[in-house]
């Protein structure tokens, strides 16, 4: 029978499994959340062979939810974190098993040196990506700067795709290109690795693995990953792409203008472009899309939704274990509790939404989450409204940011990620970005993206527009509300102000230099 094809997404704090029949409906989900491992401050791990076999586990449990045959199952492919990455030796094992998750922040203490060497400038120009200490590139150089031993016995600077790519099967150690051009080592105008960025920085290009496109037929499941799965032997390994481009993809952001929004643990606003000038969009980040030759602007949002998350846990520990006892998705009942009980505005508090610093315009990674505007009268749900507002009020400094460098957009703007699933974020983004808002019918575009490239790949359609005009499906809209609007017309002057205020005061630095080192 056949026609079944499987996204497998390795999200930063979780990875999932979505089993799609040819018609793009899900017949099957798996799902294993993780945590982070932060050995020393500022340090952000997981490790390799946690991740893998969590991955194995979603895998299984998507296959089982399904109850489909796994001999119809014809290929699997991989959306992944970007800028993750891990080092492997001459035997292809993860040195120290140890991934070196993008959060991570402990190259900040060469970003100097590496400016020096390189300017971020050029940098941008270069390879597409801008300065911050996010990307891959800084971290490595933390590495063949303070741990030569692990430098000397890497075998292969390896992605998060190459290290999935190589634990499903495929038939030799790669990186696919698309995500790749995430790590900030790579040359965009080639899309092969930067062969300038090596040498001003003193990388050894043979520890750079061959390269391979999206959709491209890289082996098949062997029987131990299949006994360990529950794929069936010699189903089609498949290259994926990066989350974030996979997401805009199962957005339908395939032409220029065309905008997506995708919140969860990191946020990013996409736009198509297919002749970005590199030079004349200096901060953003710009990479290639799995239609290689096509691009895509971004606008990143460091923190995300990890925000709203940190607000359940830190916040509404007891609405979890109600959720838990009653059955309901704690979200959900926060919804019900706080947002719906909290004016716009959250009565004027306002939650600056940089737990793990800013991303695009700012690119500050010493900026941290802030609450301004508390008083004697604030309640609780204004405060967890003012989180979801927050995050959202950082959705739109990146839209004004990217629409003031000349950058053209739809004045539609396509949602996916978890906001998405929510009425009531979905209502406050179309607010506080003044748009119309779209969500999916999938709204886990990025694991529905790899399902897209794995059908490509299983030779079930001829291009990569066929794919998309399939598969992408609108399940609703929300308009703006005018009076919401004015409202938040003016919380976002005051969001972007007070960011700008404490930063030339330097009190983001004196923070951190303030913070207990164990913290």
């Amino acid at each position: 029978m056949g026609g079944y094809v499987m996204g497998i997404d390795v999200g930063t704090t979780g990875s999932k499994a979505m089993l799609t029949d040819r018609h793009w409906n899900i017949v099957g989900r798996g799902y294993r959340e993780y945590a982070l491992d932060y050995p020393r401050p500022n340090w952000v791990e997981v490790g390799a062979k946690f991740l893998v076999d969590i991955t194995y586990d979603a895998v299984r449990d998507a296959i089982y939810d399904s109850r489909v045959n796994s001999s119809d199952i014809e290929a699997v492919s991989f959306s992944v974190n970007r800028s993750s990455f891990c080092l492997v030796d001459e035997d292809l094992n993860v040195i120290d098993d140890k991934i070196y998750v993008w959060l991570d922040s402990r190259s900040e203490s060469v970003m100097d040196e590496i400016n020096a060497l390189m300017p971020p400038e050029r940098r941008n120009e270069v390879t597409g990506m801008p300065g911050g200490n996010i990307f891959a590139i800084t971290k490595y150089y933390w590495v063949k700067k303070n741990e030569p031993e692990t430098y000397a016995r890497t075998r292969y600077f390896s992605t998060i795709g190459s290290l999935l790519m190589h634990a499903f099967g495929s038939d030799n150690f790669t990186a696919e290109i698309s995500d790749a051009t995430v790590s900030g080592l790579m040359d965009a105008a080639t899309l092969d690795w930067s062969r300038e960025t090596a040498e001003k920085l003193g990388f050894d290009m043979a520890k750079f693995p061959p390269l391979c496109k999206p959709a491209e037929v890289v082996g098949r499941i062997g029987p131990c990953v299949a006994a360990r799965t529950g794929l069936a032997i010699g189903t089609k390994v498949v290259a994926g792409s990066g989350d974030q481009q996979l997401a805009a993809m199962g957005a339908g952001v395939i032409r220029d203008g065309a905008v997506s929004l995708t919140i969860g643990t990191f946020g990013l606003l996409a736009i198509g472009l297919a002749r970005p000038d590199f030079a004349g969009l200096s901060g953003m980040m710009i990479p290639a899309t799995p239609n290689l030759g096509v691009f895509e602007i971004e606008g990143a949002q460091v923190s995300g939704a990890t925000c709203y998350r940190w607000c359940r846990d830190a916040l509404c520990a007891e609405d979890v274990e109600e959720a838990s006892s009653i059955g309901v998705d704690p979200y959900v009942l926060m919804g019900e509790k706080y947002i719906k009980k909290s004016p716009p505005g959250a009565g004027g508090v306002l939650f600056y939404s940089a737990l793990f610093g800013s991303g695009y315009p700012t690119w500050d990674t010493n900026a941290t989450g802030m609450f301004l505007g508390l008083r004697s009268t604030s309640t609780k749900a204004d405060m967890v409204r003012a989180v979801m507002e927050g995050v959202t009020l950082e959705s739109r400094h990146i839209l004004e940011s990217c629409r003031a460098a000349g950058v053209r957009m739809d004045d539609v703007v396509t949602v996916s990620g978890g906001a998405s699933k929510s009425p009531e974020w979905c209502q406050m983004m179309a607010d506080i970005l003044n748009r119309r808002i779209r969500t999916l019918d999938v709204p886990d575009a990025s694991a529905l993206g790899a399902a897209g490239l794995a059908s490509l790949g299983a030779g079930m359609y001829d291009s990569l527009d066929e794919v998309v005009k399939g598969m992408v499906r609108f399940s609703g809209a929300y308009e703006p509300i005018p009076e919401n609007v004015a409202v938040y017309d003016k919380m976002f002057e005051i969001y972007r102000e007070s960011y700008y205020a404490l930063r030339d005061r330097d009190i983001f630095s004196k923070l951190s230099s303030a913070r207990p080192a164990d913290r």
